[in-house]
């Protein structure tokens, strides 16, 4: 038995990436052939595992010594192992991403469907059905892969750490891990999960690849911890609709150029509640 996992790619690029290899840069017209062809002229740089950097990334790197492959989603190339050889990119499925995929048309599952058409997610996890694969996924990339992770969703060797998706079709078979686990084992929102994966790991004697009993594991240590945003979210603030959060946003940053971090900030300020999840749904609706 082999243990895997899949985690997503790193905003941050060791290298500094050409103008040519930023999405935003690219023409409106053949839009996907262009890239492909953009990347192929490329000088490939280093590794993926050395391509990319930051907070979480530095976690990955941790846990890639734990587990036998790592393998990325990456937005630029596809599904690929960490020891393919890349180089600098900057594109993305975030729609505060000046290099979201949105920008030229494309909705996120359209683009990871023609990014990765040759080497699925699904074809991996079935052809490997005694391996172990840990699928780390933020709520955007999870949207971006649903048409190749559907298929394997219920696949009793496929455990998913994505405590900010909320999809309905995915909701059930996510594990329930929680931002909670911050006051465990420290860190932020950007690379608490990966700290939970490595946490997973380093207990795996003691916690077991039973679901349900990983899911009564952190159900039980999480339980009495307050919740890490306080009362931000919805205690004792008012809830409105999509049209009013709307014009709240034009008023809080006019030509959209404040990060929807400081936007659920400001909304949060004026006494309403609002999460990431629809931030961000309300963010693509905008721009699309």
């Amino acid at each position: 038995m082999k243990i895997n996992l899949i985690t997503t790619c790193a905003g941050n690029k060791t290298f500094p990436i050409s103008e040519d290899l930023k999405f935003k840069n690219l023409p409106y017209k053949n839009v996907y052939q262009e890239w492909i062809n953009r990347l192929s002229q490329s000088n490939i740089h280093e590794t993926a595992m050395k391509s990319y950097k930051g907070g979480y990334w530095n976690v990955i790197k941790d846990i890639s010594s734990i587990v036998d492959n790592v393998y990325i989603l990456s937005a630029g190339y596809g599904l690929i192992t960490s020891d393919t050889y890349i180089t600098p990119y900057s594109i993305g499925f975030k729609p505060d991403n000046e290099d979201y995929v949105g920008h030229k048309g494309f909705k996120t599952n359209e683009w990871w469907n023609l990014i990765n058409q040759n080497n699925k997610i699904n074809k991996l996890i079935k052809d490997n059905p005694d391996d172990k694969f840990i699928l780390y996924v933020s709520f955007s990339y999870m949207k971006a892969i649903k048409d190749d992770i559907l298929e394997v969703i219920d696949s009793p060797n496929l455990y998913i750490f994505s405590p900010d998706t909320k999809g309905k079709e995915f909701k059930s078979y996510i594990l329930n891990t929680n931002l909670k686990m911050r006051h465990i084992l420290g860190g932020n929102t950007m690379n608490i999960t990966a700290l939970t994966i490595k946490y997973f790991l380093k207990n795996i004697n003691l916690i077991g690849w039973d679901k349900n009993n990983i899911n009564q594991h952190f159900n039980n240590i999480t339980k009495n911890l307050p919740d890490v945003f306080g009362d931000r979210f919805s205690h004792g603030r008012k809830k409105t609709t999509d049209e009013d959060i709307i014009k709240m946003i034009f008023e809080i940053s006019p030509n959209l150029d404040c990060s929807p971090k400081k936007i659920q900030e400001s909304i949060w300020t004026k006494g309403f509640s609002i999460g990431p999840n629809r931030l961000f749904r309300i963010l693509d609706k905008i721009q699309k």
